[in-house]
C-alpha cells in the first residue's frame, strides 16, 4: 500500500501523511476494540481492510484537491475537500449506524464488521481533517514559497 501511495504522489511528505493517517485510523480503532473487549475474528480483519481503503480514499481526496489545483488559495482548497470528505464520511457513518441497528443483531459477523467500520469512520474524521490536513497544508505552503 505504501508503495502505491508513494507512486501516486511521487513526493515523500504527502505520501507519508496518507500512510500516517491510515495507520492512525487502524491503530486507534484497534485500541478501542481491545478496550471494549471485542474479540477480533476474520470478519474483523475484513473490516480493518475496508477501513484502510476508506481512510486512504479520503486522504487522497484531500491531498489531490490541495496539491493538484492551483487556482484557489490553500485554505479554500482544503475547505472544498473538507465539504466533500465530511459529507462522504458522515453519509457512511449514518448508513453503517443504521445497518448496525437493523442488521447487526442478526449475525455476529455483520455486527463485528459494522462495529469496527463505525468506530473507524469516526477516527478517520479526526485523523484526516486534523492530522493529515495540517501536514498537507504545511507542505503546500512550503511548496508555494
Amino acid at each position: 500500500m505504501s508503495l502505491v501511495v508513494f507512486l501516486i504522489f511521487r513526493t515523500f511528505i504527502p505520501s507519508l501523511a496518507v500512510i500516517i493517517s491510515a495507520f492512525a485510523d487502524i491503530f486507534m480503532t484497534l485500541t478501542l476494540i481491545n478496550f471494549l473487549g471485542i474479540k477480533l475474528s476474520s470478519a474483523g480483519i475484513v473490516a480493518f481492510l475496508m477501513l484502510i481503503g476508506y481512510s486512504v480514499d479520503t486522504d487522497i481526496l484531500l491531498t489531490n484537491k490541495v496539491l493538484k489545483s492551483t487556482n484557489e488559495s490553500v485554505n479554500r482548497r482544503i475547505f472544498s475537500a473538507f465539504k466533500t470528505g465530511t459529507t462522504m464520511t458522515l453519509t457512511a457513518i449514518i448508513s453503517v449506524g443504521l445497518a448496525l441497528i437493523f442488521v447487526g443483531g442478526l449475525s455476529k459477523v455483520l455486527n463485528q464488521i459494522l462495529t469496527i467500520i463505525f468506530i473507524g469512520l469516526f477516527f478517520d474524521l479526526i485523523n484526516t481533517w486534523i492530522t493529515n490536513t495540517s501536514l498537507i497544508k504545511w507542505y503546500a505552503l512550503k511548496k508555494q514559497k
